[in-house]
């Protein structure tokens, strides 16, 4: 029977700052003491403490902390530690799919200046009941990420493995290099009328993209927005990426007083309260009258051509018509939104830091999905990338394999008390 071991670490408080530079320029040439602790050999973690040393700490100045931090994590949530077979395989992905990419195309002496100081795994997720929202990552101070939901890590399902960590990783390092070089003011501008830092959760992401957003959670603020955008790019395969830029062609209209009879079908949906779809709207009731024919419900609908009653008029084939309505600067879809977005940072990315965002997306693209010797992406059956981390290689061994032993080799030096 496999044995589930966790281990917390208490350690000293130590008060945060406001730091805006993750540099050690302010600092000696160390944060952390020049001559570490020897590692002990008869732990059960030494071969990832050895790890964590020789890839992280010694190249990098950065202290990765996979045991759980009590005071140094957030208390105004319930967090709990993450396993170690999944600190191994959370950290293994790390160096292969983060930091690996970013030595490789934009240099050893990047990282060494920018790259995080600490970097600390929760293995549950942060709940917000408040908002019904989860916290997947943080970037304090321009020194500081922390992870959350480890636990949860599956290499098997790669968009939840970005979702939750790789893509939250690229956003929580953008935040720490704009911390350090501001974002062009410009960008504040571009999508100043559609922020909405309190309700984002609630706007369905067709409905953010056709606004000239990444993901709902990009049109909270313009500063999520901007680092939403470069690591979307970076993570999402071309075939999502291209969908998604096909999707923000469409735009939508908001409707809040939406006659209940002409939506029969969510009948049910509508009573109970819940978020529903059809082909052209997502709705939500927010109240009823009286009478109970008639319910106001919130609807986001896709612009179609409709008659003066509001009832869409369908083609001569008896097809909706979408109207190609732009958005409200009146000349822009969201697709040009977006691709005006991405192509600011990108040149802001290679003047400040002559980062190549195009460059760090091929690597993460070839290092996460399977590519033939020409150089195209190889799909499945159903015509979706497939995963080159769990890809089945004839010897019989996969690439997640291959990477723990970077970790387990060290067993071999364990001894015994």
């Amino acid at each position: 029977m496999k044995k589930l071991n966790i281990f917390v670490l208490m350690l000293v408080a130590v008060t945060t700052l406001n730091i805006t530079s993750c540099s050690d320029d302010d600092f000696t040439d160390t944060i952390f003491p020049v001559k570490s602790e020897k590692l002990d050999r008869s732990l059960y973690t030494f071969p990832l403490d050895t790890f964590v040393k020789v890839n992280f700490q010694e190249p990098y100045n950065m202290r990765y902390l996979y045991k759980l931090q009590d005071i140094g994590s957030d208390m105004d949530y319930n967090l709990t530690p993450c396993s170690y077979d999944q600190c191994v395989n959370l950290a293994v992905l790390n160096k292969y799919l983060w930091y690996d990419v970013y030595r490789d195309v934009v240099g050893d002496e990047f990282l060494k200046k920018y790259s995080p100081r600490v970097m600390h795994i929760i293995g549950s997720p942060a709940y917000n009941p408040t908002s019904g929202t989860i916290k997947l990552g943080t970037a304090e101070g321009g020194l500081k990420i922390t992870l959350y939901n480890a636990e949860s890590l599956a290499p098997s399902d790669l968009d939840k493995l970005n979702e939750y960590f790789f893509k939250t990783m690229h956003h929580e390092f953008s935040h720490i290099l704009h911390q350090n070089v501001n974002y062009p003011v410009d960008f504040n501008l571009i999508s100043s009328t559609f922020y909405n830092s309190a309700g984002w959760q609630d706007t369905p992401d067709s409905v953010s993209l056709g606004q000239g957003f990444v993901s709902n959670y990009a049109s909270s603020q313009a500063r999520e927005d901007w680092v939403e955008t470069i690591a979307n790019y970076i993570v999402k395969d071309s075939i999502t990426w291209e969908g998604m830029l096909d999707g923000a062609k469409n735009s939508w209209e908001l409707s809040t007083d939406v006659n209940y009879k002409h939506w029969k079908a969510c009948d049910a949906k509508v009573k109970a309260g819940v978020a529903h779809r059809d082909s052209v709207g997502y709705y939500w009731k927010v109240g009823t009258t009286s009478g109970g024919d008639t319910v106001t419900i919130q609807a986001y609908r896709k612009y179609i051509q409709r008659n003066a009653e509001g009832y869409a008029v369908p083609d001569a084939n008896g097809k909706i018509v979408y109207l190609s309505v732009v958005d409200k600067s009146g000349t822009e879809t969201g697709k040009d939104v977006i691709l005006k977005k991405l192509q600011m940072c990108r040149e802001w990315l290679k003047t400040n830091f002559n980062y190549d965002i195009d460059k760090v997306r091929d690597a993460v693209q070839k290092k996460q999905y399977l590519y033939d010797d020409k150089g195209y992406l190889v799909k499945d059956s159903k015509g979706r990338p497939i995963n080159k981390l769990t890809y089945v290689r004839p010897d019989g061994t996969t690439l997640m394999q291959e990477l723990r032993q970077m970790v387990e080799k060290y067993k071999a030096l364990q001894t015994t008390k």
